[in-house]
């Protein structure tokens, strides 16, 4: 008997040495994870801070509250346990939202899941409340044996919530492991220290069957000893681990000395020179990170399989447990980047396009200038200076009436900028301009448009021109040379006209009364004369079309001839004609054809032979329409074929020569050509001139 009470009271003292313990080693927890607190407020990470000072703080109440639960007085001491079975199960909430943020994921971010979370709380936490009613949570016996102490008796609901928290709780532990197996670092170590997490499961089960434990629920044991350790003991380790989820997909974290401490399963994939190196360092591994780091260019390149890509290289600072680190992100910039270059080079090829446009300029105009729709001006180039004497900032802002002679080149000139205005390229020769001395000078100008860059070429109207641009070309020597030969061809052709006119009267009279080989040197005194006064018209006809409009007309060259073939009848009669003609030949050329045919048919009928025949054919084609004249005659000199075929004036020694040069000078300003060949029956000259697209 003794022996049996012996015994109890044996047990009861060892059950009561456990409860002290007990409440010991939650009053432990507690004040652990109290005391871990400071150090996770530190970390730079805020959603990680967050979720690390949450699991401490509702773990470290819990604890205390299990610790009360011992040594408040019986009336409490349900309260205290309903108390701290709500903070026990917040915990698995906070640990919830520490391993998402810690593995850089977004779960803790999704406003879905976070409700939820919030509602099955809620929830629970009201049915442990309410447990002092329903009584389905669990229920308290006070126990005198082996000792005075308050016995709980779980509930089904009780084991439901318990194994919803542990589920939970294991999906954070999953998410946790999957971190570090991804992890370039040996985290044995932690997988290891991490799975202390688990252990308060093992008790809770041994408890269950074990006497010398008291059913009880271990957890702030095991959260304790995670957060003391991943603080303290792996904080380095554990945080750095952390720490390449923190920012970009493509992150390195480097240690103060240069050293690759961890990265991103992502940046293996964008630079696989990382796959094992950590420990080296990072201006091995990666030179162009390192040289990025440290120069201004922040941008490196990446040779792909088919074109470059671009990351941007930023950088940071991250403490790390007690140590700082740098965290390198890497964001794929490649198609802005790829623009950044296209503008470049287009800036270059601009700035090329640029200088040559200038150099165009500065050798084929004098000046440049530039008048807005106010016709003053906007842009004058820095050679005008130099031509009319007034500095580019002198003209800039002023009306085009500065530069205008008089009133009346005014007005012409206002209307030619209108007319540009209007949508129209004009040039304008021998443009009077006036000069800073008083001075006139002259110009040939050419007058564009300039429209709104903005609006697309197919579809700009004149409401879309902004500006009139002109390029003047200096003329003023020109136009005194041609000035001065425009005298004396007047001069000598008045002049030699005249004495000509007085030797062939003279001449004529002279042949009336001599005959023999007295009459025979008064012929050829009038044949000379006669060549004289073909000279001076062929002359005249020079002159007056030296100057043909670039702008062709569509013209039908068969009137022309018929005219030609007309005129050629009654100067001479004696002349066979025959013609092979179309209804219609409208070619693109201008009115002054008709003096280059003339000259080539009155050619061919003067010198066809003893009996002139002219044979005349004109064809039609898509692109060109060639008038054929053939005659029977011996055939061109060389020095004239060449006149014909080349343009050259050098030879011309007699007024044939100068009508044919007539003829190549007209065709060939009017986009044609001539060809001369020679046959047995004489000479064939083929004028070729462009279609008219509209009858092409």
């Amino acid at each position: 008997m003794s022996s049996i009470t012996s015994n109890a009271s044996s047990n009861s003292e060892s059950l009561r040495l456990t409860a002290i313990q007990h409440s010991r080693l939650f009053l432990l927890s507690g004040i652990a994870c109290f005391s871990v607190i400071p150090r996770a407020l530190t970390l730079d990470s805020a959603e990680i801070r967050y979720g690390l000072v949450g699991l401490l703080t509702m773990t470290g109440i819990w604890g205390v509250l299990k610790t009360g639960f011992f040594i408040v007085p019986d009336p409490l001491r349900e309260v205290t346990y309903t108390v701290g079975l709500v903070f026990g199960f917040g915990t698995v909430w906070a640990w919830l939202y520490f391993a998402s943020a810690y593995t850089g994921r977004r779960l803790h971010k999704d406003t879905t899941l976070r409700r939820l979370g919030v509602g099955v709380f809620l929830f629970v936490v009201s049915i442990k409340l309410t447990n002092p009613i329903h009584g389905l949570y669990f229920t308290t016996t006070e126990r005198t044996v082996p000792f005075r102490y308050l016995a709980i008796e779980h509930g089904v609901i009780h084991w439901a919530s318990t194994a919803l928290s542990y589920t939970l709780a294991a999906i954070g532990l999953f998410m946790v492991f999957e971190l570090y197996v991804s992890s370039e670092y040996d985290t044995r170590p932690l997988i290891v220290f991490t799975g202390l997490l688990a252990l308060p499961v093992t008790f809770d089960i041994v408890a269950v069957v074990t006497p010398g434990f008291i059913n009880f629920i271990y957890a702030p044991v095991g959260v304790a000893a995670f957060a003391t350790g991943a603080v303290y003991l792996f904080g380095d380790q554990f945080l750095s681990i952390a720490a390449a989820t923190q920012t970009a997909n493509e992150t390195v974290i480097v240690d103060r000395n240069g050293r690759i401490q961890d990265f991103s399963a992502a940046a293996v994939s964008t630079f696989p020179e990382l796959e094992g190196s950590v420990g080296e360092e990072l201006d091995t591994v990666l030179p162009a990170v390192a040289d990025a780091r440290d120069g201004d260019e922040r941008v490196i390149e990446r040779d792909g399989a088919d074109e470059s890509a671009y990351y941007f290289v930023s950088s940071r600072p991250m403490t790390v447990g007690n140590s700082t680190v740098e965290v390198f992100a890497f964001t794929d910039v490649t198609e802005r980047e790829q623009q950044r270059r296209r503008l470049i080079q287009r800036e270059r090829e601009l700035d090329q396009r640029n200088e040559l446009y200038r150099a165009i300029m500065a050798a084929s105009f004098s000046f440049v200038f530039r008048v807005d729709l106010e016709n003053r001006f906007t842009f004058v180039s820095p050679s005008v200076e130099e031509f009319i004497g007034y500095a580019p900032e002198e003209i800039v802002g002023e009306p085009i009436s500065m530069l205008a002679p008089d009133e009346e080149r005014l007005a012409e000139a206002a209307e030619y900028f209108e007319a540009v205005a209007s949508g129209e390229s004009i040039q304008v020769s021998d443009l009077p301009v006036a000069t800073r001395s008083d001075g006139t000078v002259y110009v040939d100008v050419r007058m564009v448009p300039i429209y709104d860059p903005s609006v697309e070429r197919d579809v700009r109207t004149p409401d879309d021109i902004v500006a009139v641009q002109a390029m003047g070309r200096d003329v003023s020597q020109r136009r005194q040379r041609e000035g001065l030969i425009s005298v004396m061809n007047r001069v000598l052709r008045h002049n030699v006209r005249n004495e000509l006119t007085v030797i062939n009267g003279r001449a004529e009279m002279l042949a009336a009364e001599v005959d023999g080989d007295a009459r025979s040197n008064v012929d050829t005194i009038l044949q000379a004369a006669d060549r004289l006064l073909d000279i001076t018209e062929s002359a005249r006809q020079i002159e007056a079309n030296r100057e043909l409009s670039p702008e062709l007309e569509a013209i039908d060259l068969v009137p022309i001839i018929e005219d030609s073939i007309a005129q050629l009848g009654e100067r001479y009669p004696d002349t066979s004609v025959t013609t092979e003609l179309p209804e219609t030949a409208v070619a693109e050329t201008l009115p002054q054809i008709e003096v280059a045919i003339w000259e080539l048919l009155e050619n061919a009928a003067e010198h066809t032979g003893p009996r002139p025949t002219v044979d005349i054919t004109v064809t039609t084609g898509d692109e060109r329409t060639a008038v054929v004249i053939a005659d029977e005659g011996p055939g061109l000199p060389d020095d004239e074929r060449q006149v014909l075929a080349e343009g050259k004036e050098e030879p011309l020694v007699h007024g044939r020569g100068l009508g044919l040069f007539l003829a190549y000078w007209i065709v060939t300003n009017l986009d044609g050509d001539i060809e001369v060949s020679e046959t047995q029956s004489g000479t064939t000259v083929t004028i070729g001139l462009p279609t008219a697209s509209e009858h092409s």
